[in-house]
């Protein structure tokens, strides 16, 4: 688990992705989550804040609040 700080102003899902994956350590993580030309995580990720999904939030628009708890889920698609 990490954490990160935000100032109020950008405490939103995008902002808090962007930090996490420009961290050194979390390479392999962004070749992960995010897609290579969009810089999306939504088509790779299920992203929950403080357990509800962002699409039933607003997005990646969601704002965070101190003590919110966001989760990413990689997602494996197959047939």
């Amino acid at each position: 688990m990490l954490s990160l700080s935000l100032p109020d102003a950008d405490a939103t899902v995008r902002a808090a992705v962007m930090k996490l994956v420009s961290r050194p350590d979390c390479d392999e993580l962004k070749k992960l989550i995010l897609d290579g030309e969009s810089l999306d995580p939504r088509p790779s990720t299920l992203i929950l804040v403080s357990g509800r999904e962002i699409g039933a939030l607003a997005g990646l628009e969601t704002k965070l609040k101190e003590n919110d708890e966001m989760s990413l889920l990689p997602v494996a698609h197959g047939g």
